[in-house]
């Protein structure tokens, strides 16, 4: 099996614009979850998301080539950038039929398709805006990083809700093994946008949870999900050309397994088996055993069903009968959305990177987390080898993934 590394990465996050000010709020443990101010929550039951704020495109590119761009699309290219740049490839010495672009979303720009619609409703196919529609279909970020860096060679777009990120990232790495390119841009994005808060409120998916401004914003554990935003993207290249060019690495893929199950829309899988697969599939392809996992990231977003039933595989797994197994549960900070998955991978190679784990809570702690306040341990410096990322969604969808330094 062929080795595949990481050796850029970009993030805009609700932690921070960048991935030092991303990495800087992750080993805070500081919660990117605020008060909604971008649009009226009054008819909603919460008002509280993990918003990106402070972030500015003319950070990153010039006016003229972001202002027909949806906020999706600006903030997918925007950590391309960084992690091109991050990665110290030159594109213009390379054959750009052999670089890749694959974008995970769940529902791309969910605030053009809502504007474009809006306007056909109301005035026919003739008032409908034609400046919006480029924009209303999910590849939209996908082709956008691929026109900025002039890329030509594969272009796709998995949408498979909060897990598409995963799904994108074993396609990429089909890519990578199949030596149908040499480097691929795995990334993440998502927006968020009223009628895609409306859509989940109203299949009852949101933690019902409204604050004043500044007041202190507490999530009720087991309530509902957090929704969230942002974009990252991650430099994939075979481990050989990342060495022989002197790459900085941030860690290896060692495996990465898709699984499904069937539950209701709108619904958690509750028996979990798939999940267990995923897991138990995950570690016999990257050739280990549990004891040898050393940190574990978990898709743990405030849903009861999905929060208890990945800490039960999780520790049936890891076989953690006799020990309290600690766990990081990023979306707790960053809310859950379709680029979560590229958003935790991350954090996770920050980590490995720079051998200090990640703030995590321990699952005894976390099956009380609806009796008393959260706690998270610190981060502290160690040895720390393989982790492991546990993914779930509405509908039954799973995946793990296994990174190692």
């Amino acid at each position: 099996m062929t080795s595949i590394s990481i050796t850029g990465i970009g993030v805009i996050s609700s932690l921070g614009i960048g991935r030092e000010a991303f990495w800087e709020g992750c080993l805070a443990a500081r919660s990117g979850v605020k008060q909604i101010t971008t649009f009226d929550t009054e008819p909603y039951s919460s008002n509280v998301a993990a918003c990106v704020v402070d972030f500015t495109p003319a950070g990153f590119m010039s006016p003229m080539t972001y202002r027909r761009m949806s906020r999706i699309s600006r903030m997918a290219v925007a950590a391309s950038i960084e992690a091109v740049d991050d990665s110290g490839l030159c594109l213009d010495r390379m054959n750009r039929e052999r670089v890749a672009v694959v974008m995970g979303t769940s529902y791309g720009s969910s605030s053009h398709v809502d504007g474009f619609y809006r306007s056909l409703l109301a005035d026919g196919p003739r008032g409908a805006q034609p400046l919006l529609f480029p924009e209303t279909v999910p590849n939209a970020p996908a082709s956008h990083i691929s026109i900025y860096h002039k890329i030509q060679g594969p272009n796709a777009t998995l949408c498979q809700n909060e897990i598409s990120a995963e799904t994108g990232m074993a396609y990429a790495r089909s890519l990578l093994d199949g030596n149908v390119v040499d480097v691929v841009l795995l990334g993440g994005a998502e927006e968020l946008s009223e009628i895609l808060f409306g859509c989940y409120d109203a299949v009852g998916g949101l933690n019902k949870i409204r604050v004043n401004k500044g007041e202190d914003i507490q999530p009720k554990p087991g309530g509902g999900l957090i929704l969230g935003e942002g974009a990252a993207v991650l430099i994939m290249e075979r481990s050989e050309s990342a060495r022989q060019r002197g790459a900085k690495i941030y860690g290896s893929l060692e495996a990465s397994i898709i699984a499904g199950d069937v539950s209701a829309m709108g619904h958690y899988a509750k028996d979990g088996r798939q999940m267990a697969r995923a897991i138990v599939r995950s570690m016999e392809k990257a050739g280990i055993q549990p004891v040898d996992i050393d940190h574990v990231s978990v898709s743990a977003n405030y849903a009861k069903d999905l929060d208890i039933m990945e800490l039960e595989q999780i520790e049936s797994c890891l076989q953690c009968s006799n020990r309290d197994m600690w766990v990081s549960p990023l979306k707790y900070l960053i809310g859950d959305f379709g680029a979560a998955g590229t958003t935790r991978a991350a954090a996770i190679l920050l980590s490995l990177y720079h051998q200090i784990s990640l703030p995590a809570i321990s699952i005894s702690k976390l099956r009380m987390a609806e009796e008393m306040p959260i706690e998270w341990g610190p981060c502290q410096r160690g040895t720390i080898d393989k982790a492991l990322m546990t993914s779930t969604t509405f509908g039954g969808g799973t995946a793990a993934i296994i990174f190692s330094k």
